[in-house]
Parts: C-alpha cells; structure tokens; sequence
C-alpha cells in the first residue's frame, strides 16, 4: 500500500495567476467535489470513466481516467437516452486546468437545479436563437480587448497578450447540420508553444451560459492553487504566484 507523503518546503502549495496557466491539478478531487452536497448528482463508475449524472439523466459530466484513450478527458453534455447519444458537448483535453471544467459543470448544474422547464431554458441559454451565442461571445472577447481575425472559414479572437484564442467557425452561423459538429474552440498556453495549449471544444447546441463559464475564465481570470511541481515548465515565467496563506487559528474562549 503506498504512503502518503507530505510535500517539500519547494513544493508547498502556492497560490497562481492567471489561473487558466496553472496547468490541470487535480481533477479527480475537484469531480469529486463538484458532487459533493448535491443531491440532484449521482457519481457512478462506468469502465475507466467517473461518470456525475444529473437526477433527470438529461446532463452528465465525465471524466475519462484511462491513460492511453483517444477519448477526451473530459466531457460535459446533454444526454438523450445514453452516453452515445449527446444532443451538445463541451469536451476538454488533458491540459485543462480542472477549475475551467468545473466552471462550466458548475454553470450547467446550476441552470439544471431550475425548478421550471422555462427557468432551466433561460438560465442556460437565456434565448431561443443559437445565433445570440455568437453574439454573446463576440461582446465578451470585445470587453476584454481581444484582437479579431479571420483565417479560411473560422473567425479568430487572440488575447492581447498572445496566451489564449477562441474560434468561431463559419458554421455556427449557418444553418443547422449536424449538431454534434465543433463550431466553438478556446485554447490558451504559452505564447509561441501552441502544440501544447489546453484545448476546449464545444458542439453546435451548447447553451450560452455553459460557454461562456469557461470563456470567462479566461477574459476574466481567476486564481488557482497548485504546488510547483504541478505548473507547466513553459508557463512559470507567465505567472505570478505566492504561498497559500495559513489563517491563525482563533481563540476559541472569550476572553
């Protein structure tokens, strides 16, 4: 049975800024977390998957723990009937910082915990068009001052800085296909070394809110803990960090 073992002093948690550099931490621990008091989520094993499945089998979140699979690491969609038969994705590779998952996970429970059908709807996509998504997009990558493009049929929106884009293919506003196609991606790395940016991918139907979680980690970003260990070589000269703060224990008589 192996050890537990305390880290290093060099290997102390430390709290990392921007967030969305800090590499992907634990995902196991933070799936777990995302179920824990809510009674509306049951977390199920199935093969090499953890599975967190809405009450109303209709949302699901994977979390794909096989090493040598071609599958996504994470996939978080809306279910008809099966897991092979998903009505829109968002799916994420192995280099996504888990706290960008749980972002979105945490969007879409929070639309799915709804007590109407009508509350659900707005709260998840607070429209009836699918092209009000664009919109919405285009309004926050405009406040964050990203810089637009275009290359052959994909529009393109780069961070100032060079660390992140999103890319909104010509399909997603042209008439409905197949709506499992791809028409959102959001990567974000190291400037100059894209081969290895993390990589969000998102379907045609994917409600607005659920997007938009994750995108705002980005235009907004937040602040992650990860031991040294855990960050991306590329990325430390990116990042400002600092050692997580001990609160003092308070006095528990009055004096």
């Amino acid at each position: 049975m192996p050890m537990h073992t305390t880290p290093t002093t060099h290997d102390m948690p430390m709290v990392v800024y921007p967030g969305y550099l800090a590499g992907p931490g634990d995902d196991l621990d933070s799936l777990f977390e995302f179920g824990r008091g809510r009674d509306d989520w049951h977390l199920v094993v199935i093969d090499d998957q953890l599975v967190a499945s809405h009450e109303s089998a209709s949302a699901l979140v994977i979390l794909n723990r096989a090493t040598d699979s071609s599958d996504p690491r994470w996939t978080i969609g809306s279910s008809r009937s099966s897991l092979s038969d998903i009505a829109w994705h968002a799916r994420f590779d192995s280099h996504t910082p888990a706290e960008v998952v749980m972002a979105v996970a945490r969007r879409l429970a929070h639309g799915m915990a709804q007590p109407t059908t009508a509350e659900r709807e707005q709260q998840l996509w607070s429209h009836a068009a699918h092209a009000d998504t664009v919109q919405a997009l285009n309004a926050e990558v405009a406040r964050a001052h990203w810089i637009p493009g275009d290359h052959c049929c994909t529009r393109t929106f780069d961070a100032p800085d060079g660390t992140a884009t999103l890319h909104i293919h010509r399909s997603a506003e042209g008439p409905d296909d197949d709506p499992s196609d791809v028409v959102y991606t959001l990567r974000a790395g190291a400037r100059g070394h894209e081969g290895t940016w993390w990589t969000g991918e998102f379907s045609r139907h994917v409600p607005t809110s659920v997007i938009m979680a994750a995108l705002r980690t980005v235009t907004d970003p937040g602040r992650y803990t990860r031991r040294a260990s855990q960050i991306p070589m590329l990325h430390r000269s990116l990042l400002r960090t600092h050692p997580v703060t001990r609160l003092r224990q308070e006095a528990t008589r009055d004096r």
